[in-house]
């Protein structure tokens, strides 16, 4: 998954916007095409709103962000409480009766380090 999906994605639940990220491992691409504007809405790549910075220091960040692909984490919802992995470069945004519960709890158990207690303890609909 890319850094700039992040700026399109709400919450399936309650519809929320901007979603957290944490991102537990990345890749790096040898060639990207170098971005033609910056993101609009939010930078999840730095976690700013955009619209508060210079536009030549974001594009220089904006270079950087497209070479990046984000290969495990997660994004939870600050509102709802509502967490969605990010498995194999993909992001799995299914509302509660679609998820499965054993698939979750492995991936928590799987990256249980680097997801923080409120995710891991409190969150919705899984937690340990």
């Amino acid at each position: 998954m890319r850094y700039r999906l992040m700026d399109i994605l709400i919450c399936p639940t309650c519809k929320n916007y901007p979603l957290e990220l944490y991102v537990f491992e990345m890749a790096e691409l040898k060639q990207a095409e170098p971005p033609k504007e910056a993101c609009t809405q939010f930078c999840s790549y730095k976690n700013i709103n955009p619209q508060k910075v210079a536009k030549e220091d974001l594009l220089k960040d904006c270079e950087r962000c497209v070479k990046v692909k984000i290969k495990y984490g997660l994004m939870a919802c600050n509102k709802c409480g509502r967490w969605y992995p990010i498995t194999d470069e993909i992001p799995v945004m299914l509302v509660d009766s679609q998820r499965n519960p054993k698939d979750d709890v492995n991936f928590l158990k799987l990256f249980e380090k680097h997801i923080p207690a409120k995710i891991l303890f409190k969150g919705k609909p899984i937690h340990l």
